[in-house]
């Protein structure tokens, strides 16, 4: 399973920039950082970074740095944004406003233990962003390919960070024009060779479509009662 994880994130380095789901995301993080003000962000699991890559290009100003346990991916991380960048280190997260953890909670087996792990290096007033796989009704092979050890609802999210010092700003499901497609890949069996980790390269049209149609989804965010990813924002107050 760290191998498929980490051919997965590997791949996205060249093909999954222009990727409708990673600039979606990226949009509903983006909401919360400011324009044209210097601010770090470090950004925990960065995989192939291609956070830093929409920071330096939307927020120039912003410092990005990162925390990623994969060894060769750390080296290309390293030496894209250079030694200094990288967080993994560092005693504590005092100097970032703001800290992102996008699709990293649900590889953690003891997932309480994790963020209170993280929140307690990051300075009151900082600012939590976190995205996680949505619906268990949802779980796939996919999920099992990438060493995910759960699905979230609302109610499993708020319970993993209600012992935090934390104010929830927001709680919003995502992408659920994407619910009919995943329900469909949740119920194939199983493939007998390889795996269904990597995102599929899709035509160019087909790809800017559906990312319209997401930008049209992530401004309603807060009506659905469904998606296929929840987000999370918080402030640490303690």
């Amino acid at each position: 399973m760290t191998e498929a994880l980490e051919a997965h994130l590997r791949r996205q380095i060249e093909h999954s920039g222009s990727f409708f789901w990673h600039r979606l995301r990226w949009r509903a993080v983006r909401e919360y950082l400011p324009e044209n003000e210097s601010f770090d962000l470090i950004d925990v699991g960065a995989g192939a970074g291609l956070l830093g890559s929409f920071l330096t290009q939307d927020r120039p100003q912003a410092t990005y740095r990162f925390v990623e346990p994969i060894d060769s991916l750390r080296t290309f991380l390293r030496t894209n944004y250079g030694n200094a960048a990288d967080a993994a280190d560092d005693m504590d997260y005092k100097s970032a406003r703001y800290v992102t953890l996008l699709d990293v909670l649900e590889h953690q087996e003891d997932d309480r233990r994790f963020l209170s792990g993280l929140v307690e290096r990051m300075s009151p007033g900082a600012t939590l962003l976190l995205t996680v796989p949505a619906r268990q009704r949802l779980w796939s092979q996919w999920d099992v390919t990438l060493g995910h050890f759960r699905r979230y609802e609302k109610e499993s999210l708020l319970r993993c960070v209600e012992h935090l010092p934390i104010d929830v700003v927001e709680q919003s499901f995502l992408f659920p024009e994407m619910v009919a497609p995943s329900l469909l890949r949740s119920r194939r069996k199983a493939p007998s060779e390889g795996d269904e980790a990597d995102f599929p390269d899709l035509p160019a049209p087909l790809n800017e479509l559906l990312y319209g149609v997401g930008v049209a989804s992530l401004a309603l965010r807060r009506r659905w009662r469904t998606g296929t990813s929840l987000l999370l924002v918080a402030t640490v107050t303690g």
